[in-house]
């Protein structure tokens, strides 16, 4: 061979070894990304609208002492009727005549039918007269005191005749919140029909227990009115007020999360008695509402006027409540499954270095891959985030490339979209959501377990229930969910100083 033939066959050689080496100098070679950031696509961010839930129900039974009724009663009504020294005309007849002394036991009280029932026992008393036309006067008593003891002290009768007065008093808060009682006598009668408590003079056609009725029950009802007027000057206004104004100021569940109870429509129920104490059952129907971030304007709405309550609607209390998970948590989350993973395609391959998932103004996140190895940069993919329900979990299902990424494979690195990366990127893009639902539902719980003010305690207990959407917060994507569960508000008694110096409860 010649010289110049070798020097043709040598650079044939060379020009085939460098074509031989290229892809394998290529493939140890990593290529750039760096595609420009994802943007948000301007007024496309467009909160969800939650639907409207029932309204939420506040049991809130309003306790009042009934000692300023039965103090006005006991005030306004003598213990004592009856003179046995003034005789009486019986039914308009100068020739009948009875005298009567009675005495009453303290009112006693109960509830029946939503009325108050208040009750008395008098016991009497009494002697009829009768003058003939000719002949002397002649009388009979019943329920008068036995021949005087040895001790030559006169002795008492323990068998006096006794009559039953009962009052009802119709006691409710008027929609100025006002207590207003309407009280009467409804039924004066002998306590029992046992010849004790029937007191007849027979032989001059006397009956001196129908007498003695007739005699008591305007003595009684004449005094009703002023009773009802001091019932009504007694101040329930200002104490529900108190409450009310309470119950709508902002609560504190998390630094950035805030409960807003929003009390409305207040109606009133039954009444009943408690431990001495009549029991307005009052409830509330309120909106509550959770609010990311700062806390939100407390506006306080007056007092409403109180309507009464003509159906049971139920006692649960829904509200929405609010999962929050972090981006950083998310992303860690994501890193803990991808991180440091390789992943090969056409004799290449790229290691996760390190993930981060961070929100876009739109309703979308954006997750920037780092990478290392055949390719070495950031990729940058785009999804929005939305609720499997099935699984209860957070997904970013349409997870992919971004366009500026897109554009950046297509100009060389395409084998990086067709390997498994993306479909590893979009099954770790998963986040379950009863842990963080969990963890806000035990703080709104907490939360709502306090002292509004000076006696009076919110409590309450929630459970979560279905899942409604995501949004995409700038700090975290907040997961909403329903919550159902049971308010109420414990109203106690204010300390008063009792008699002799002690406390008491009212």
């Amino acid at each position: 061979m010649s010289k110049r033939q070798m020097q043709r066959a040598t650079a044939v050689g060379t020009a085939v070894g460098v074509m031989v080496l290229l892809p394998l100098l290529q493939g140890c070679t990593a290529d750039a990304l760096a595609p420009a950031s994802p943007k948000a696509k301007p007024g496309a961010h467009i909160i969800p609208t939650l639907p409207t839930l029932d309204a939420s129900v506040v049991d809130a039974p309003v306790r009042y002492a009934l000692e300023p009724l039965l103090t006005a009663l006991e005030t306004a009504v003598p213990r004592r009727f009856g003179d046995p020294n003034k005789r009486i005309p019986v039914g308009g007849n100068d020739r009948k005549l009875v005298a009567f002394e009675a005495t009453r036991t303290p009112f006693t009280v109960r509830v029946e039918g939503g009325k108050l029932v208040l009750e008395t026992v008098v016991a009497y008393e009494a002697r009829a007269w009768f003058r003939p036309v000719i002949g002397p006067t002649v009388s009979a008593g019943c329920g008068e005191p036995k021949d005087t003891n040895k001790d030559g002290k006169a002795g008492t009768s323990e068998g006096r005749p006794r009559v039953r007065v009962v009052l009802h008093s119709d006691v409710a808060l008027t929609p100025e919140w006002k207590l207003a009682a309407r009280t009467r006598v409804t039924s004066v009668e002998p306590l029992t029909k046992t010849e004790r408590d029937i007191c007849r003079v027979t032989f001059i056609g006397i009956d001196v227990t129908d007498h003695v009725t007739k005699a008591v029950l305007p003595q009684i009802n004449a005094r009703m009115p002023a009773v009802d007027r001091k019932v009504g000057r007694i101040d329930v206004r200002t104490r529900v007020t108190t409450w009310f104004t309470a119950m709508q100021r902002n609560i504190r569940v998390t630094d950035s999360l805030w409960l807003q109870l929003k009390p409305e429509l207040i109606r009133v129920g039954k009444l009943s008695l408690e431990d001495s104490m009549l029991v307005a059952d009052v409830r509330l129907w309120a909106h509550p509402r959770m609010i990311s971030g700062p806390e939100p304007e407390q506006l306080i709405v007056p007092l409403p006027k109180l309507t009464p309550s003509l159906s049971q609607i139920g006692d649960s209390a829904r509200l929405f409540i609010e999962g929050l998970l972090d981006y950083q948590d998310a992303s860690a989350m994501m890193q803990k499954q991808l991180g440091a993973r390789r992943f090969y395609r056409f004799g290449r391959s790229v290691v996760i270095d390190s993930i981060r998932l961070y929100p876009l103004d739109d309703g979308r996140v954006v997750l920037a891959v780092t990478v290392s190895g055949g390719v070495r940069g950031t990729a940058y993919l785009v999804g929005t985030p939305t609720i499997d329900h099935q699984t209860r979990a957070l997904v970013v299902s349409d997870l992919d490339f971004d366009v500026a990424t897109s554009d950046a494979l297509v100009a060389g690195l395409a084998w990086l979209k067709k390997g498994d990366l993306l479909e590893r990127l979009r099954a770790s893009a998963r986040f379950p959501l009863d842990s963080a639902l969990e963890e806000t539902r035990e703080r709104v719980e907490g939360a709502l377990n306090r002292d509004l003010t000076d006696g009076v305690r919110l409590s309450g207990t929630v459970t979560t229930g279905r899942l409604m959407d995501v949004l995409v917060h700038p700090r975290w994507l907040v997961v909403r969910a329903e919550a159902a569960g049971r308010l109420a508000l414990d109203i106690d008694r204010p300390i008063r100083r009792g008699v002799g110096g002690g406390p008491s409860r009212r």
